[in-house]
């Protein structure tokens, strides 16, 4: 009988891996990650805001302490947010403001419910108002409004972990400085400011900055993956994910990265020759602890008999 062949595993991992980092490229309906902004629409700066812009401050810590009014009318800091080693969405906006904020805070909710991750649990978020003026009892009625629209099934997490605040001027200017992010009140009680918001680490650090208004789920979640080191999700193919892809700040999406699938791939070519020489020297030394508890054979005794008589015939 033919004696059966066994692949070993790691062959079979580098394998599953190397196709996972090529799948992922097209993991999204209709091919690689879409660019950041709604269908395909450019992330320029309208016409309004000009005068107003971002200066990115990657890798900078925010101010943790500064005071604002959570929804409930409660003094809070920051830091509140800054929860059970949670990456935070953060986003500076007004709730009267007549188009651009409503339509950031809509289509941020419509990425928190396409993603497997759970707000209150897995992250939090901040909605900061840049407007003094606005009150707490605005940014419950905006609240009970935006938690209405994400129902997920524990609303305890998302009504702890996603915080709507208001606060003195002071407060939220300091916040957008830290943040490299301009605004400026313009002619009727409106502000003109860039439209980006902001995805921070557990420890409150400006991990990216995500522009435009079209927020595609699996950049989000990219985003958050990155935030938090890989520490929101357990999944191995996230492991891989985070490993194969990189944010390429000039399209504003997460691309496979070529150079670190090679180096994956690398990794586990060493790992399987390493493997197999293994598995080689295993059976050898299993054959030859066979081979010495079995004894001599057959033909092993018969040419040693024949050995000793020649020898004593010569004697």
């Amino acid at each position: 009988m033919t004696p059966r062949r066994h692949i070993p595993w790691t062959s079979l991992i580098a394998a599953i891996a190397l196709a996972a980092c090529a799948q992922l490229s097209l993991a999204q309906p209709g091919g690689p990650l879409p660019e950041i902004g709604s269908a395909g629409s450019s992330n320029d700066t309208p016409a309004q805001q000009d005068g107003v812009e971002v200066v990115e401050h990657l890798g900078q810590q925010i101010p943790l302490d500064l005071p604002f009014l959570n929804a409930n009318g409660d003094l809070v800091t920051l830091r509140d947010s800054f929860t059970d080693d949670r990456p935070v969405i953060l986003a500076m906006v007004y709730y009267d403001c007549p188009v651009v904020c409503g339509i950031v805070m809509g289509k941020l909710t419509e990425a928190f419910k396409g993603i497997d991750f759970d707000i209150g649990k897995d992250y939090n978020v901040v909605f900061a108002s840049i407007d003094p003026s606005e009150t707490p009892t605005l940014a419950a009625s905006v609240k009970g409004k935006y938690l209405a629209s994400y129902a997920r099934t524990d609303d305890a997490n998302a009504v702890e972990g996603w915080a709507f605040l208001t606060s003195p001027a002071d407060s939220s200017r300091t916040l957008a400085k830290a943040l490299g992010w301009e605004y400026k009140p313009v002619t009727g009680g409106e502000f003109s400011h860039p439209v980006c918001i902001f995805v921070l680490t557990p420890e409150g650090k400006i991990a990216r900055y995500v522009y435009g208004v079209g927020y595609e789920p699996e950049t989000m979640r990219m985003a958050l993956l990155e935030a938090s080191e890989g520490k929101v999700s357990d999944s191995i193919g996230d492991k891989i994910r985070l490993f194969c892809f990189r944010y390429d700040p000039t399209t504003g999406k997460y691309a496979l990265a070529a150079f670190r699938v090679v180096q994956l791939g690398g990794v586990l070519s060493v790992l399987t020759i390493g493997s197999l020489v293994g598995v080689m020297l295993m059976r050898e030394r299993r054959r030859t602890r066979h081979l010495r508890d079995a004894g001599p054979s057959p033909l092993d005794a018969a040419q040693d008999s024949q050995a000793q008589t020649l020898s004593g015939s010569k004697t």
